[in-house]
């Protein structure tokens, strides 16, 4: 990432901006409550969406070691930069920590982190892995299940194969951001989740792709590929609440 990206990307970070988002199906794990979410994180506080009604759980934000005992503990006091949770991934979630060549793995099953941490060169290799914050979103299209990871103006494709890791991102990556996401999206935004809304109508396309940087976040579609619109957060996510 470019010295003036960096920059941009955190001091645009404000009170509502999340560092690192995620979804999760919690299906089959000995977690009590709605088997899918989203999880939203900021310094030691996380927030949960609530999918099927399209709002904010009642309570949050929460304290991170409430409720993911343990996975702050990892790497004391480094900040998270983003997480990642692709089901054909041995039912892991990927947390991944500032300045960190590790990535915390989380047992969705059994609801704690793993005793030690993996590589993240083992888990995204790709040169915009190494040596400095990014941004992972996984893409499940049906047909096609992807990983991108975005860093300073470049970003890396992996295509997902059931129960094992990728040996090396797809051929002819990476790329520049302008490029492959024409008219939303230039630069590595601060995080990303993937998302289909259970109850919209059949008009509305229900999958959408969030991409967040500070406190404006841009949805894109992913069926066809395409910006939507770009809104500061509290506009679009209704009863969005502030981080500490």
């Amino acid at each position: 990432m470019s010295d003036t990206a960096q920059i941009t990307a955190e001091s645009s970070l404000t009170g509502y901006g999340p560092r690192a988002a995620l979804y999760v199906d919690w299906a089959g794990s000995i977690k009590e409550g709605p088997p899918y979410a989203l999880y939203f994180f900021r310094e030691r506080q996380y927030i949960r969406w609530d999918i099927d009604e399209e709002t904010l759980f009642p309570g949050y934000p929460k304290s991170v070691d409430e409720g993911w005992p343990g996975l702050l503990d990892i790497f004391p006091g480094v900040p998270m930069t983003g997480a990642i949770y692709v089901p054909g991934w041995h039912n892991k979630v990927y947390f991944f920590f500032k300045g960190q060549d590790h990535a915390v793995a989380w047992d969705v099953a059994a609801h704690k982190p793993d005793a030690e941490p993996i590589a993240i060169s083992r888990l995204l290799p790709s040169r915009l892995t190494s040596g400095g914050a990014f941004s992972p979103v996984y893409v499940d299209r049906g047909d096609r299940q992807t990983v991108y990871v975005f860093r300073g103006d470049a970003y890396a494709r992996f295509t997902v194969q059931d129960g094992r890791l990728p040996e090396q991102e797809d051929e002819g990556y990476p790329r520049k951001i302008g490029d492959g996401w024409t008219g939303g999206l230039t630069v590595m935004p601060t995080c990303a989740v993937s998302v289909r809304w259970p109850h919209r109508g059949a008009g509305v396309p229900a999958h959408k792709l969030y991409f967040f940087l500070g406190d404006l976040y841009t949805r894109w579609d992913v069926d066809s590929h395409s910006n939507n619109y770009r809104l500061d957060i509290p506009s679009g996510w209704k009863g969005w609440p502030e981080f500490d």
